[in-house]
């Protein structure tokens, strides 16, 4: 039996889309024990995922508390040391980390494993990220060129596991307890035979949350012209925000906030007709369950990242420069907000509800309109409907392309480019690879000419600074040295030969690149 580790610090979402990977993996490895590694504050969203036969929690709640509060730090210090022990019995076939963070890192190196992916640690404590995916992932970290990336993070989730995507969406399995909670709501709201529409008003940071009276508005018209009723979801700290939004309505929607559990919630969002949502992990739940979402890409939210996984999905993006912005950005004037007007959401919404007959009179003035679906190849990808550039759209689609081309080896040449730009850039790491190649012959040579090889050296080191600089001053390139960059930090052992094997395929990769970009 294979023994598989899914190292997951991470929040309802991050887990809700490792969904896929897990089904992935359960089709490569017939039989296989997976065991998830998990953080015990999103324990509570275990019973709905499916696949996962083993568990080991970290309390890192209760470590912290004692951290702060206790008396002595040997008691946290030997909650850690039990959990890392946990971590040390195992011995496993694939190590899968998702999480990209120092502390995963470490976790990663205390698991015992023949084959690992994603970010590790080495013997030194330095960070090691595993296959070219880990790095790709890792690499997107910089706000300043995440808007250039295609590829959503469940296709990346499964990459990381080595196994396709298999254009599926991500799945939960509803719980008896979840289920008799959604009935008897239902019934105590005499909800029974209506068609609802959910809205979910708060969200992990401030700076995604559409207005509470924009959702007013909304939850006004689709209950006046289309007939149903809305439900307001979110956590009992976002207590405040139904509070704003119920004062505004001229129409009570049913209030949930703060009523369900993880269960709960998800068996009362599978029976919505849609949900309109910010990017948040109810909207995963939405896909989950095959009801359509409305995503609204508030701050720095951005639906090809983190859009809902399936089909029929629809993501609003304002119309703006600096949308998607940086997580880091603190904004003076958050426009986004209110570039998504009630009229566009209202419009999306009745898109999803009536279909080709909701069109007529659709207002989506100041925002970008997507649409998700499965490509022939199984990954998630998102078609413009409205106010999208033409020629941006062919962009998007050849970087979406481009990546997973290069990385599954789906591309056969990769021949000069005809942007002029690119070609330099082609051009540049051919000449890299040509350097590297005289680093491995010379290192073959006995006794070693170190002259030569310093000389080599040399030259090798001014193409990597030239390439970098291609980075800095042409923005859509800035991706690729991003990513060469992190392929070179993770060239470990002190082997010259193995060295310049490495870095003639980190140029390899950054030509290929250039060539299909």
């Amino acid at each position: 039996m294979k023994e598989i580790a899914l190292l997951a610090i991470a929040r309802y979402g991050d887990l809700i889309q490792t969904t896929p990977l897990v089904r992935a993996l359960r089709r490569a490895h017939p039989g296989a024990r997976i065991t998830a590694i998990v953080e015990d504050r999103f324990c509570g969203i275990l019973p709905l995922l499916p696949g996962i036969d083993r568990t080991i929690v970290l309390n890192k709640q209760d470590i912290a508390w004692d951290i702060a509060t206790g008396d002595s730090p040997l008691v946290p210090y030997l909650k850690m040391d039990e959990f890392v022990r946990k971590l040390e019995e195992g011995s496993y076939d694939l190590l899968v980390n998702i999480t990209c963070s120092r502390l995963s890192a470490f976790f990663a190196s205390c698991v015992t494993s023949r084959r690992r992916t994603g970010i590790s640690a080495d013997e030194a404590g330095e960070r090691n990220i595993v296959t070219l995916w880990g790095q790709y992932i890792f690499s997107w970290f910089n706000d300043n060129i995440r808007k250039y990336n295609a590829i959503n993070l469940v296709d990346i989730f499964t990459r990381l596991g080595e196994v396709p995507p298999d254009g599926r969406r991500v799945e939960l399995v509803a719980t008896e307890k979840g289920e008799r909670f959604a009935d008897d709501f239902l019934d105590r709201h005499g909800l029974r035979g209506q068609r609802l529409v959910g809205l979910q008003l708060g969200a992990s940071e401030a700076t995604r949350i559409w207005p509470a009276e924009h959702f007013a508005r909304i939850s006004d018209r689709l209950q006046r012209e289309l007939g149903v009723r809305t439900i307001l979801f979110g956590a009992p700290v976002e207590k405040h925000l139904a509070g704003q939004a119920m004062a505004a309505m001229e129409m009570p929607a049913v209030d949930a906030v703060g009523e369900t559990g993880i269960e709960e919630l998800y068996s009362l969002v599978g029976r919505c007709a849609a949900l309109v949502s910010n990017d948040t992990g109810t909207m995963h739940f939405a896909a989950a369950a095959g009801v359509p979402a409305v995503m609204l890409c508030i701050g720095p939210a951005f639906f090809r990242c983190t859009g809902p996984y399936g089909e029929g999905h629809l993501a609003l993006q304002p119309d703006l420069p600096c949308s998607p912005c940086p997580y880091s950005l603190v904004c003076a004037d958050p426009v986004c907000r209110d570039t998504i007007s009630p009229e566009a959401v209202f419009s999306a919404c009745r898109m999803i509800l009536a279909g080709a007959d909701g069109l007529g009179n659709a207002d989506f003035s100041g925002v970008r309109v997507y649409r998700s679906s499965f490509a022939p190849d199984g990954y998630l990808t998102w078609d413009g409907l409205f106010n999208v550039d033409a020629w941006e759209e062919e962009q998007v689609k050849r970087r979406e392309s481009a990546w997973k081309g290069c990385f599954d080896g789906s591309t056969k040449g990769c021949g000069a480019p005809g942007d002029e730009t690119l070609r330099a850039f082609w051009e540049l790491t051919g000449r890299g690879i040509e350097a590297t190649e005289a680093i491995i012959r010379a290192a073959r040579k006995k006794p070693l000419p170190v002259d030569e090889i310093r000389r080599l050296g040399e030259k090798e080191s001014a193409i990597e600074a030239e390439v970098k600089l291609m980075g800095y001053r042409h923005e859509p390139l800035a991706p690729v040295t991003e990513f060469l960059t992190l392929m070179r930090e993770n060239i470990t052992g002190e082997e010259l030969g193995r060295i310049a094997r490495e870095t003639r395929s980190l140029y390899e990769t950054g030509r290929c690149l250039a060539a299909l970009l």
